[in-house]
């Protein structure tokens, strides 16, 4: 499966079907409500480091106290496959959502850690939930 086609696979999995994707940096808490498959198709994207004709996300979260962030994020197609894997465990074991953190043990920003958790009550985002 190619980049994109997990890009389409990651998105419907992840928004409005009751499995959430939190990201956590920095003390704060994001739960993901929309995302955007973007495409990069010339050099006035404000995304340097994607080339031109590569695919990102943009996604929309909101954190622990009801702020929005926009996140821009050029995730490799391993960490999309084991983000889609991790999904299928936590499903199977009854668990509501994943958690992304950065890895402790090492300076690489690309080093993530994946957590499965369920909520108590399920969480209520300001915005209703969708893909573009």
């Amino acid at each position: 499966m190619g980049k994109l086609e997990l890009m389409k696979k990651f998105s419907s999995t992840f928004v409005g079907n009751g499995f959430h994707l939190i990201i956590k940096e920095d003390g704060n808490s994001f739960l993901v409500h929309t995302i955007e498959i973007m495409q990069k198709t010339d050099e006035t994207c404000p995304v340097k480091a994607i080339p031109v004709g590569d695919y990102f996300f943009r996604l929309v979260a909101e954190n622990q106290h009801g702020k929005e962030a926009s996140i821009v994020c050029d995730w490799s197609q391993e960490l999309l496959e084991n983000l889609l894997n991790n999904y299928m465990i936590a499903k199977e074991a009854g668990h509501t959502c994943l958690e992304m953190f950065r890895n402790p043990l090492t300076n690489d920003p690309n080093s993530w850690m994946l957590k499965s958790n369920s909520f108590k009550e399920p969480p209520k985002p300001m915005q209703i939930p969708y893909i573009r």
